[in-house]
């Protein structure tokens, strides 16, 4: 599997490092920008601490997201991810709903997209990048799955 840090995020109007992106990255990760900002989790605030989406991309097209969450799924407890790790992660939740669409030889044609943002300072209005590298868990799962190669935001 091909791990990418995406390190050219100027374009999409979030802190990052020079350059432009290939217009079709540039608007996925816009898209999961967005999503991740919107991302509305359960608990007692209302909103979950660490704000990520995903996107199962093929040809360049986004043909499923998902977002981190409270709740979890079957494919969160297998023997990859860590005991106690429960809470659905947003590339296993990308992988999930990508499969209602797809097969997994299909899936196998795809690329991942993962974004996370966060508040700089906690009275902070902006929202910026942060690592969006997937566990150890998460880069078996992916890895399970056939898919190849994996792109991710970084501070």
């Amino acid at each position: 599997m091909e791990l990418v840090d995406i390190t050219d995020l100027k374009s999409v109007g979030c802190n990052g490092r020079g350059g432009s992106s290939p217009p079709a990255r540039t608007k996925t990760i816009k898209v999961l920008t967005d999503l991740a900002i919107k991302n509305i989790g359960a608990g007692s605030t209302g909103r979950t601490k660490f704000k990520l989406a995903a996107a199962i991309v093929y040809k360049n097209n986004i043909i499923a997201t998902g977002v981190n969450s409270y709740k979890t799924h079957p494919l969160m407890s297998n023997n990859w991810h860590k005991e106690g790790q429960y809470f659905l992660h947003a590339e296993v939740d990308a992988i999930k709903n990508a499969l209602k669409l797809v097969s997994v030889e299909q899936l196998t044609k795809c690329e991942l997209y993962i974004v996370r943002v966060k508040r700089p300072r906690s009275n902070s209005k902006e929202w910026v990048y942060g690592l969006a590298k997937p566990c150890n868990g998460c880069e078996k799962l992916i890895a399970n799955f056939g898919i190849t190669k994996v792109f991710y935001t970084v501070d």
